[in-house]
């Protein structure tokens, strides 16, 4: 098979011009003086006598194959069919021959000036059918995207990285644009085409894909809730680790649904713990579509039937149908309201009279912004500020503060905005639900990554101690993870270094020690009742029942008793250093799909990938044994094109399934909502009619024409006769008079 060199290949730059030279063996003929060459492929491309195929197909794939390795695209002309039989087919190459030209009907004229015109302008299309046989990086065969690539601009698209970007991390990598094989629209239009064939079964791939996970994967829940019409309203799902983290980190939860929405305007509800390590830990997941009383209850229950409990206090930003749902499906457990929440709707509840008054502000703020007040003042100063202001029978601010074990660890909402923000770094508003599930396991994989660290270098990094004198600091560096260590140390040294016991008094069995504070504004005493007995302390302040941490006041007298121990019953599992077992790496991605012939090709593609790159890293500082590497990768080529099989390709609907796992596609039983409202939408908009336009106006200053100064109308569409503004108002003088006459 030979190629007519009208058209050479290889692009090289001569004089500031670009020219090409050819490649193959050149031969000349020597009767008509025309160029041709051979290309240069492996013996097994080549076609040869007699060759037999199964099918035409069959035969059309080897002599693609064999074009593409030339450096030119086939395709299928035309063919002799005797009975219906095939007898002959010709294969060309797709730039064989030429198109005639059109000639342009100059009868028909198209008015591009007119806006409302349909068609504005004639639509150019150059034809490729130039009789050119040249290689050209761009040509069809040579510009779809392969297995390789679609695998990673669906793999970065877990990571918020779109398809444009991902071409241009693949051009950087291989070398240049033309080494990609594919354009960036080729590119854009495959992760298009992906997401459309997704909405056909979006939601009903999402819930399959759970509930594998639940199949697979122990101790998984998965729940969600539709309506009578099959619309997705609610899921829930929880993992094991995450079961495990909200028995030792569930006592205090943040749970807000505040998240952007996906492009359904559904609404993503995380609950939000905190870790040992003082970081935030994903307890829950949720995907709503409406924020009603009646789906929030339906989640708490979901939550609680998965978890076994609800948690001891639960931290909101005070929304009316989250409050009514915890009331009646969590009623043992303490609602807290958001403080930032609270601040900002004293206007509203307590009156903007009191809310406008600096003084008010001021002394409210003054005691519910700070750790240093004694809780018996706070009371004090809170009834004092009641009385002052005549709120003591209000009811709202009268219900705000109740004390609740470890409800010091969240004042606010903010934990939830925070891991709001953490997920926003993984997705984008116009996510599938599929696409977000993907982003969703990311996210979650990167979040215990970061506790696998922090793990990490508490168990395998010293902490400075201080007091060398005083043991309990370095049973403590030994007990806590390394960043609680760093907060109890400022509790040992401000012990020693701040505090100071004035009087100590025996009441009953424990003995009661009066301890200053230096550091604290206040001047009374801080009380510490301790028993020795069986290691039994109070402190007014109240730190560990706040914070579950000891406080200084109490580092103090346990220094001056010389306790040898640290306290046991003070140290809350939460904080310490084995609080909960590490998950494995990628546990929260690896499903046991054996059975699955397309994870089963990616999980060997992964290994090849990794296996290579090791091999890259550790030669890269040899040459020689770099190049031999290589070298034996090119000659394998060889070995991969003899093991191709002549199959046809699989369609692009075909590769859609594999990469969504969805391969046994059906009628879809569970949609997506559309047309979902949310809080802070505002009011829909609605048509308004002639007559609330009218009274819409009324009051409206009209825009005045600046040539006849009259009103109604502007100076670009003023009818009337250039005036001056005395005359106008003259003008107007006048009309009105001879309506009073």
């Amino acid at each position: 098979m030979e190629n007519d060199d009208q058209e050479s290949i290889n692009l090289t730059i001569f004089a500031g011009f670009e020219t090409y030279q050819p490649l193959g063996k050149l031969h000349l003929s020597p009767n008509s003086g025309k160029k041709t060459y051979l290309p240069e492929v492996d013996e097994s491309l080549k076609p040869k006598d007699k060759m037999t195929f199964d099918t035409v197909n069959n035969a059309f794939l080897f002599c693609q194959k064999y074009a593409m390795s030339s450096g030119f695209n086939a395709r299928k002309s035309s063919q002799y069919t005797h009975h219906g039989v095939i007898k002959s087919k010709w294969f060309v190459c797709s730039k064989e021959g030429t198109k005639p030209l059109k000639a342009i009907d100059t009868s028909k004229k198209i008015d591009t000036s007119n806006n409302g015109s349909k068609r504005k302008s004639v639509r150019r299309v150059p034809s490729i059918r130039t009789g050119c046989e040249a290689h050209r990086h761009l040509l069809l065969a040579n510009r779809g995207m392969n297995y390789m690539q679609e695998q990673a601009v669906n793999a970065l698209s877990a990571l918020n990285i779109g398809p444009v970007k991902a071409f241009n991390i693949m051009r950087t990598l291989y070398g240049g644009f033309d080494k990609v094989g594919a354009t960036k629209n080729d590119f854009k239009n495959f992760k298009r085409d992906l997401n459309r064939y997704i909405s056909e079964f979006d939601a009903d791939m999402m819930i399959k894909r759970l509930m594998r996970k639940k199949e697979y994967m122990p101790n998984f829940t998965m729940e969600y809730i539709i309506d009578e019409c099959g619309v997705l309203r609610g899921l829930f799902w929880a993992d094991e680790d995450a079961k495990r983290n909200f028995l030792v980190f569930g006592d205090v939860v943040s749970f807000d649904a505040t998240y952007r929405r996906n492009k359904y305007n559904m609404m993503f509800v995380p609950f939000t713990g905190i870790g040992n390590h003082n970081r935030n830990v994903t307890l829950g997941d949720a995907i709503i579509g409406n924020e009603t009383a009646e789906t929030y209850s339906w989640l708490l229950n979901v939550f609680r039937q998965a978890f076994g409990r609800a948690p001891l206090v639960i931290v909101t930003d005070q929304d009316p149908a989250m409050k009514k749902a915890i009331e009646d499906t969590w009623p043992e457990s303490r609602h807290r309201l958001c403080m930032w929440h609270i601040m900002d709707k004293l206007s509203a509840k307590g009156g903007a009279t009191i809310c406008n008054n600096t003084d008010f502000k001021k002394r409210l703020c003054a005691i519910v912004w700070t750790d240093s007040i004694l809780p018996v003042k706070f009371e004090s100063e809170w009834a004092t500020i009641m009385n002052d202001f005549n709120l003591v029978d209000h009811e709202w601010l009268q219900s705000l503060y109740r004390e609740e074990v470890m409800s010091g660890l969240m004042r606010t909402s903010s934990r939830s905005e925070s891991e709001n923000h953490f997920f926003g770094q993984f997705c984008n508003p116009g996510c599938t639900l599929i696409e977000f599930l993907g982003h969703f396991d990311s996210a979650i994989e990167a979040q215990r990554h970061e506790h696998r660290k922090n793990d990490h270098d508490t168990r395998n990094t010293n902490a400075e101690i201080w007091a060398e004198d005083f043991v309990l600091e370095d049973q403590a560096s030994r007990i806590f993870t390394r960043t609680i260590f760093f907060d109890q140390q400022l509790e040992i040294q401000n012990g020693i270094h701040r505090c100071a016991i004035g009087k100590w008094e025996n009441v009953a069995d424990f003995v009661n020690f009066f301890v200053k504070d230096w550091e604290q504004p206040c001047t009374t005493f801080f009380e510490v009742m301790m028993r020795e007995d069986d290691m039994t302390v109070y402190c007014t302040c109240k730190r560990f029942e706040q914070f579950g941490l000891l406080c200084s006041h109490i580092f103090c007298v346990l220094r001056m008793m010389d306790i040898r121990d640290f306290p046991q019953r003070y140290i809350l599992r939460r904080w310490t250093r084995a609080a909960v077992p590490n998950s494995a790496p990628g546990a929260i991605l690896g499903i046991n799909e054996t059975e699955d012939r397309y994870n089963e090709v990616n999980r060997v593609v992964r290994e090849i990938t990794y296996s290579t790159e090791s091999v890259i890293n550790k030669l890269v500082t040899n040459f020689d044994a770099l190049c031999s590497f290589r070298d034996h990768v090119v000659n394998y080529f060889k070995t991969a094109d003899e093991s191709v099989v002549n199959a046809p390709p699989k369609s692009r609907r075909e590769r859609f399934a594999e990469i969504t796992g969805n391969t046994k596609p059906s009628d879809a039983t569970v949609h997506v909502p559309i047309g979902t409202r949310f809080k802070g939408m505002g009011k829909p908009k609605q048509m308004k009619s002639k007559h609330e336009i009218a009274l819409s106006q009324l009051g409206k200053k009209s825009r005045q024409c600046q040539n006849c100064f009259r009103y109604g109308h502007n100076k670009r569409t003023c009818k009337n006769p250039t005036q001056t503004k005395e005359q106008a108002m003259a003008e107007d003088d006048g009309e009105e008079a001879d309506e009073v006459d």
